[in-house]
């Protein structure tokens, strides 16, 4: 008799854990809004994720979407050099995948993290402690619709402070990132911020609505997320919080910009 079971072979990947906040509602909702929605979500997902593997660079992302889930993964290299760009190309993609859903009015929540994973897409199966660690980083401090990185990618790649690893990510010595499908930065700069500063590293999704000249869609992007904001944050008490940490959040990317448009967009998102 044949032995059909396949072995767990674990490999060094970069893992994204991403969670659709309010996704329950909509599931529970019987209204045609709530089901149009969710129709638009899991259309968007195959979309975004086939529009980023067409791209050479991003072409051994793997996904999986479960139900509310979309989970991410990269096999890592041997080099270091190497890892830098992968971990920069995943988080582009993560980023492209979050402004693109809040435009439309759904939000992500998440976490990247790194190590041993066993990933078949085939069979929708994903295993391993690099799975789990990002997993149990959402689910207790991601908190606001962002995606935070694991702390201990820092050292795996050699940086000795977030703010080392964020202006490599970030290619600041080289004058930052110039992508048609991201901002010039990808994970947040604290620089000068007026935000706190509970966690190290989360991705900058909004810097494409700002910083992004290549793309002229990006004005409207940025102002269909600002009436998403301005709707969602006092629609719901339970949510203020989270929606007021967004507007916060493209505040201080927008503040002391020159674009008039942006400056319309910080008057009315500061005051939220």
């Amino acid at each position: 008799m044949v032995d059909t079971k396949e072995t767990i072979d674990y490999q060094k990947s970069y893992v994204a854990f991403l969670d659709v906040l309010g996704f329950k509602n909509l599931v529970f909702s019987n209204s045609e809004e709530s089901k149009e929605k969710l129709n638009e979500y899991f259309k968007l997902i195959e979309t975004i994720i086939t529009y980023l593997r067409q791209i050479p660079i991003k072409k051994e992302i793997g996904y999986i979407t479960i139900s509310d889930s979309i989970i991410l993964t990269v096999p890592q290299s041997n080099n270091k050099s190497e890892n830098i760009e992968i971990l920069r190309q995943l988080c582009i993609a993560i980023g492209f995948l979050q402004v693109g859903l809040a435009a439309r009015d759904i939000w992500i929540r998440g976490a990247v993290s790194s190590g041993d994973t066993y990933f078949n897409p085939s069979n929708n199966q994903i295993v391993g402690p690099a799975y789990i660690n990002a997993y149990l980083l959402e689910e207790s401090l991601a908190i606001y619709p962002r995606v935070i990185i694991d702390n201990k990618i820092i050292k795996e790649l050699d940086f000795v402070s977030s703010s080392d690893l964020i202006d490599n990510i970030n290619k600041k010595n080289e004058g930052y990132l110039d992508f048609n499908n991201c901002g010039k930065t990808i994970l947040y700069d604290w620089e000068n911020s007026q935000i706190e500063k509970d966690i190290p590293l989360f991705i900058d999704y909004l810097s494409f609505c700002v910083h992004n000249k290549k793309n002229i869609n990006t004005l409207n992007l940025g102002e269909k997320i600002l009436e998403n904001i301005e709707k969602n944050i006092y629609n719901n008490t339970s949510l203020y919080k989270k929606f007021k940490w967004v507007s916060s959040y493209f505040s201080s990317i927008i503040e002391n910009k020159d674009e008039i448009n942006l400056k319309v967009h910080f008057e009315r998102v500061k005051n939220l």
